[in-house]
């Protein structure tokens, strides 16, 4: 474990209750009127509310989470009948739980991990976009090119927003809370791994070192079995994040001695399901990775064919993923040809992949040639 501690929290219980937030999900707010082309006034109309209120919606002065449940869903109900998409009121409930994690964090003044949201359900993919979007200003992807253009006056930001102290404090907290986390215990790990995966949203040279050290401790406790424990999904989040940093060896390292066995497969497969979707049921514990689970691999297909570029940072795992998921469901081998072959045989052409991923890339080309020939 690492020796120094990275923040300046005190430990201990102390979290309290603070105003709710509702800057992400006030801003996916905005984002879905402006897809109406309706003005705040006009879209106020609607509601039957009066202006100020939905300023106050999309600026997050008047959280959206502070709506009577009631009034929530008329509001919902409402906006059903504009033209937004359905699938954006589901983002609208995704940033209301990016925003009540983002308001216990901002709230503590103490670290403590009991009860801890972090430990309490295995976050998605499209949760982490919402909530990595103030910190990255990368906006996520099932909500780009909402907003249909509009003249504005004056500077108008581009994303939800946090004030440089907000920001250290919620990656000073994320840290503390790493390491308090007690690793005797499933939810304790839980809680690690994702706040290790989380703090990575900093970008900043002191937390990658930071993760570093963390990621050398991991990998040394499941050094002690080739099965699969909690330990091995903190050692696979880790590699992850630290591959966004640039440092793609971690991530190699991971593939070539933690994913030996079938139950280790499954799991990074079944892991895969569940981050884009394919599992809809939420999970409370990184144990359903080695539980069966029914999916059928469509949209895992579709995302690791987009990812087939060999300066993608994940590469390695994308490569891995890839030659997993066709040789345990052959079936897809037939829909796959089309749309794989020509990102492999690129990815293959360029001198910049592993030798690993080379080997089971070149697998991937021979057993869906073989498919062609059946």
């Amino acid at each position: 474990m690492p020796q120094r501690r990275p923040s300046t929290l005190t430990t201990g219980r102390g979290f309290t209750e603070r105003g709710r937030e509702g800057r992400i999900s006030g801003y996916v707010f905005k984002l879905m009127r402006e897809s109406t082309g309706l003005t705040q006034e006009q879209l106020a109309e609607r509601l039957n509310v009066d202006g100020t209120t939905v300023q106050g919606w999309e600026s997050g002065r008047r959280p959206l989470m502070a709506v009577p449940v009631g009034s929530y869903l008329a509001l919902k109900h409402t906006l059903l009948g504009l033209p937004v998409a359905p699938r954006l009121l589901s983002q609208l409930d995704l940033a209301m739980e990016a925003d009540r994690f983002l308001g216990y964090i901002l709230s503590a003044d103490r670290a403590d991990t009991t009860g801890h949201p972090l430990a309490s359900w295995v976050i998605t993919r499209s949760f982490t976009d919402l909530l990595a979007w103030p910190f990255t200003k990368q906006i996520p992807v099932v909500l780009s090119g909402v907003a249909s253009p509009r003249a504005r006056r004056g500077p108008v930001p581009s994303g939800p927003a946090l004030a440089a102290d907000e920001a250290r404090h919620v990656f000073t907290h994320l840290k503390v809370i790493a390491e308090l986390a007690d690793v005797t215990q499933v939810d304790g790990m839980l809680l690690r791994r994702q706040a290790h995966y989380v703090a990575g949203f900093d970008g900043s040279s002191e937390t990658a070192d930071w993760l570093a050290v963390m990621q050398h401790a991991e990998e040394r406790r499941i050094r002690q079995t080739a099965e699969w424990t909690p330990a091995w999904a903190v050692v696979r989040s880790g590699a992850h994040t630290l591959a966004r940093f640039g440092d793609r060896d971690a991530l190699a390292h991971f593939i070539r001695g933690s994913l030996g066995s079938d139950e280790c497969e499954v799991a990074n497969l079944n892991y895969w399901a569940y981050w884009l979707g394919e599992l809809a049921e939420p999970q409370i514990a990184d144990t359903f990775m080695i539980e069966p689970q029914a999916w059928h691999g469509t949209r895992l297909l579709d995302h690791l064919i987009a990812k087939l570029y060999a300066a993608n940072p994940y590469i390695d795992v994308v490569a891995h993923t890839l030659w997993s998921l066709l040789t345990s469901r052959p079936a897809l081998l037939p829909q796959a040809v089309s749309r794989v072959m020509p990102p492999l045989t690129r990815t293959l052409d360029d001198d910049g992949i592993s030798d690993q991923s080379r080997r089971e890339l070149q697998e991937v080309f021979y057993a869906l040639r073989m498919s062609q020939r059946r």
